[in-house]
């Protein structure tokens, strides 16, 4: 679990990691395989749960982290596409591979931007 003032491009990377690691799945944060999707990934490198629960009162820190990579990521996709899906229907439409040079992508791009 990485610690809540993590910044976002490396929010991202170890997302990517996971997603690279054990796969990515669709229609769900998690499934019975251990594979996750984008956002799942995005917890789980928070949190250790890939689910959505409610961040704890004392986990504000945590919960501006997800934001704010959540938030990079998105940009990233709407500079690719301006058109781009929400992220949880972009991530279930593309590819493993999609998915995880895509994080990597808003990463560096976040880092340049910071």
């Amino acid at each position: 679990m990485l610690p809540p003032d993590t910044p976002a491009a490396d929010i991202l990377t170890a997302a990517a990691d996971v997603i690279a690691q054990r796969g990515k799945c669709e229609g769900a944060y998690t499934d019975r395989q251990g594979r996750v999707c984008a956002l799942g990934a995005l917890r789980l490198v928070l949190t250790g749960e890939a689910e959505p629960r409610p961040f704890a009162p004392g986990d504000r820190g945590r919960q501006v982290a997800y934001i704010d990579a959540f938030t990079a990521l998105g940009r990233h996709l709407e500079a690719v596409d301006a058109n781009a899906p929400a992220i949880y229907e972009w991530s279930d439409a593309s590819t493993q591979d999609q998915v995880v040079a895509a994080m990597r992508a808003a990463a560096d791009r976040a880092r340049v931007t910071r």
